[in-house]
């Protein structure tokens, strides 16, 4: 099902090829509703070991509920986010993270595209039109399943979680930590500010409330913002209403996003 809750502003924002760019989560945004996160991947890839896996898990059920629970305050889900975060670095270095874990990783096949995501990425380069990934998941893992699929355009640009490995083995993470509350750190590379140029309009791609924070403020009356809703649905519903143009729920598909904006 898909809620309409700002037709007059959707109306009134045309996205031409010329005059927009895409800013997207990844995991559960161009991925599937039930697809594994980028996360999860290597947790289920025995690559580091069961201990890891048990570990990460305790983690995840621990933290998750934290994440999607729309009556804690920002500044305490982040506290927790950052938490969680580094919680689960520390068991890539305690483990021994090997780099072959990230390719072997994507092999396994649970990392799937949301219906229509591929055709959106085809189109999306085809018309030459900037797609900005930014990702609290894996960013290695984002660009090898890019590659694997052969999506990896020179248009699309990753926001991410980058490992970097020396000899194979995990070595540090590059940069700051991205997690799911503080998108808004986020800085883009001049190669990324340089495509955006005389680009007004965004279409803005997410999973979660938090990803609003992926734009400013100033930017966001001229973005059309579209929220797919996976978990809690009935229980989450009112707040994604409340801050997303289109919110998508059950699994929903790109294609429900191309009917609507009329892109093509």
């Amino acid at each position: 099902m898909i809620y309409i809750n700002n037709k007059e502003k959707i109306k009134n924002i045309k996205l031409e090829k010329n005059n927009f760019y895409v800013v997207a989560d990844f995991d559960k945004t161009l991925t599937d509703g039930n697809s594994y996160s980028t996360w999860k991947v290597l947790a289920d890839s025995n690559e580091i070991g069961e201990e890891y896996t048990k570990k990460r898990t305790d983690l995840y059920n621990y933290y998750r509920p934290i994440e999607i629970n729309n009556n804690i305050s920002d500044e305490e889900k982040s506290k927790a986010m950052s938490e969680w975060w580094e919680a689960h670095i520390n068991l890539f270095y305690e483990y021994g993270l090997k780099e072959d874990g990230i390719k072997n990783g994507i092999l396994n096949g649970e990392l799937k595209y949301r219906e229509g995501a591929k055709r959106f990425l085809h189109e999306m380069k085809q018309l030459e039109i900037p797609v900005i990934i930014i990702s609290a998941g894996i960013g290695n893992i984002i660009e090898e399943f890019l590659k694997f699929e052969n999506d990896y355009f020179d248009n699309i640009h990753i926001v991410s979680n980058y490992i970097n490995f020396e000899n194979g083995h995990i070595k540090n993470l590059k940069g700051d930590t991205i997690h799911a509350l503080n998108k808004n750190i986020v800085k883009l590379d001049n190669t990324s500010k340089e495509l955006l140029v005389n680009r007004r309009n965004i279409l803005l791609l997410g999973d979660g409330i938090a990803d609003l924070k992926m734009i400013s403020e100033s930017d966001k009356e001229n973005a059309i913002t579209v929220g797919f809703l996976e978990e809690k649905v009935e229980e989450n519903l009112e707040y994604f209403n409340g801050v997303f143009d289109i919110v998508i729920i059950n699994n929903g598909t790109f294609n429900d996003v191309n009917k609507i904006l009329k892109i093509y």
